[in-house]
């Protein structure tokens, strides 16, 4: 089937731009149409007015795709399923997720079922910026009194706003359910050959959606769908059998890819509805079994449950409640349902990881969802308080962001400048990707930071931080220094590194730097561990060449080091003079 053509819905609109549908005109209008932003009911003219209004039904015909939608439940929590244009998601987008019902029993004791639909209402799991629920309850008859299932029906919908399926081939207790669901919009479960003329009655005198279902029989399948929607019934659902067990799944895999493709590509409007899987069938036959036996059967239902959902399932009714199931069923469909023409992304952004201060990491990533999410949950897991530059890389992750172009130094620069990082922290240190490590002497011209290349996997950032996040050892400079600029050490703890560098770099000062290795440690941690002497001091300074550099023979060493002063100066022959890192600014000044 072709791609619906603005002009062809736009030669059918009032054209007259009268902004009733909150678009400057009707052309804006189309084109949300077209992606479903907007309902057709939105333009007002076109409901109202007696000139607009034989268009309604042409276009209301275009706009309607070869799997027509259906929608059950109320306000916000209420589901469409169908409403799909493409066979592989690609080619377009699926648009509505897959729907996971869980089944409820109308002999459970009240506790037991309200425990039960409790668990179907609240869980809920977090993935890449996004709470991923279960979506509605499915209320089974298995009593076989429409009595019994009034009361369930009634405790349900009392104390969960989730929609609902009211799941029994009796039609007395289907019409007792929905006389407790009213108001509810329940989806009916099942119209079979059986009693299609009575459920269908129902379906149609109360407005409700109908599920059809003829197990392993799709021509009859779709003689039932044809006679109940010549009868009126306007919204239908169809459930071609769901098997487990050798040649079976296959079966059930061919019926579902068959009628979708029927409706799609050969444009079969008889078959034209979304589809109903039953995982939960799996268990028929399985009372009593062993502990080990459940669990084995849970992971076939959730399995099957999977294949579903990649082949056309646009609702499934699951039996198990075991949490396990869910989690990969949620993020399953949330990633099928993910449109492939838009790059999953999160706002760009300076993120607080935890509490971070003015002398927490700063580290920068893309705002390519996966990758932001992984980032921010590596870092609380690790609980690590850092400030997060979250660059708007068009939500492309890292290595392909850098290869295309959007990771690129300028940004990087530009952000740093954008989110006033500066201000924040009493550091310039930015720690980048290891994927972005060739961009690092750019970055430091353009933006006056120290780069520091991180791990290529978030989930090492721990360890980088206690085993390489230091400053680079030897002689460094800030400025532009002379023969007579001052000379002061530093250890290669970052902390205390910056202690000294940032208000020379404030005061736009001209200094010389000799780093020290202690491990990472200042120096009061470093004497206690017995990592600097005055040894180390001279070693530093004679690999860094500094007596060639300056003509003032004389190191700025801070207080921590006033016990080795007498020993740094005879062993290096220079001068040492103590000034605490707060009094730097005063003394350049």
């Amino acid at each position: 089937m072709s791609r619906l053509k603005p002009l062809d819905i736009y030669n059918l609109l009032p054209k007259t731009n009268c902004k009733e549908c909150g678009e400057e005109t009707c052309m804006a209008f189309t084109y949300l149409l077209i992606s479903r932003d907007k309902e057709l009911e939105d333009c007002k003219p076109l409901i109202k007015d007696p000139k607009y209004k034989p268009n309604y039904p042409k276009l209301k015909d275009l706009l309607t795709p070869p799997v027509r939608s259906v929608k059950f439940g109320v306000g916000e929590h209420a589901k469409t399923i169908g409403g799909e244009e493409v066979m592989r998601r690609h080619e377009l987008t699926w648009f509505n997720p897959t729907v996971l019902a869980i089944d409820v029993d109308d002999d459970l004791e009240e506790s037991e079922l309200i425990k039960r639909v409790d668990l179907i209402t609240h869980w809920n799991t977090f993935y890449i910026g996004q709470s991923l629920f279960l979506d509605a309850v499915a209320i089974k008859c298995v009593s076989g009194d429409p009595n019994k299932f009034a009361k369930a029906v009634s405790a349900v919908v009392k104390y969960t706003d989730n929609p609902i399926i009211l799941c029994s081939l009796d039609p007395a207790c289907l019409k007792a359910g929905v006389k407790a669901a009213v108001g509810k919009k329940p989806l009916l479960y099942a119209a079979t050959k059986d009693n299609w003329k009575e459920v269908g009655e129902i379906a149609r005198s109360e407005k409700l959606p109908v599920v059809i279902a003829a197990p392993g029989d799709l021509d009859l399948l779709k003689s039932l769908a044809k006679s109940m929607h010549t009868a009126g019934v306007e919204e239908i659902a169809l459930d071609p059998g769901t098997y487990w067990g050798e040649g079976l799944l296959g079966d059930t895999i061919n019926n579902f890819t068959m009628l979708r493709r029927a409706a799609i590509e050969a444009g079969d409007r008889e078959v034209g509805w979304p589809l109903i899987g039953v995982p939960a069938t799996i268990w028929i036959g399985k009372e009593g079994i062993s502990e080990g036996e459940k669990l084995a059967t849970a992971f076939q239902e959730t399995i099957l449950s999977a294949i579903l959902t990649a082949r056309y399932a646009d609702l499934l009714i699951i039996h198990s409640t075991e949490l396990w199931t869910f989690l990969p069923l949620v993020i399953l469909k949330r990633n099928l349902y993910e449109d492939p023409r838009v790059h999953p992304s999160v706002d760009s952004e300076l993120m607080a990881i935890g509490s971070p201060d003015q002398n927490s990491p700063v580290m920068v990533t893309t705002n390519f969802a996966l990758t932001a999410y992984t980032v921010k949950s590596d870092l609380e897991q690790s609980k690590i308080d850092a400030w997060l530059v979250i660059l708007d890389t068009e939500g492309i992750g890292v290595e392909s962001a850098a290869a295309g172009g959007q990771f690129n130094a300028s940004k990087i620069s530009d952000s740093l400048e954008e989110f006033k990082v500066g201000d924040k922290v009493n550091h310039r240190a930015l720690i980048i990707p290891g994927m972005g490590s060739r961009f690092k002497g750019e970055i430091e011209d353009l933006s006056g930071w120290d780069v520091y290349v991180g791990p290529k996997d978030s989930g090492a950032i721990g360890d980088f931080l206690k085993e390489k996040y230091r400053a680079a050892t030897g002689l460094k400079y800030v400025g532009d220094p002379g023969k007579e600029s001052p000379v002061f050490l530093t250890p290669n703890n970052i902390k205390a590194f910056y202690d000294v560098k940032k208000p020379l770099l404030d005061a736009k000062a001209s200094a010389w730097l000799v780093v020290v290795d202690t491990e990472g440690l200042d120096f009061e941690s470093a004497l206690k561990e017995k990592k600097i002497d005055a040894a180390a001091v001279k070693k530093s300074m004679d690999e860094g060449g500094v007596d060639e550099q300056v003509s003032k023979k004389e190191l700025i060493i801070p207080p921590a080091l006033e016990a080795l002063k007498g020993a740094i100066e005879s062993a290096t022959k220079w001068k040492a003079k103590v000034v605490a890192p707060d009094k730097i600014s005063g003394m350049i000044k």
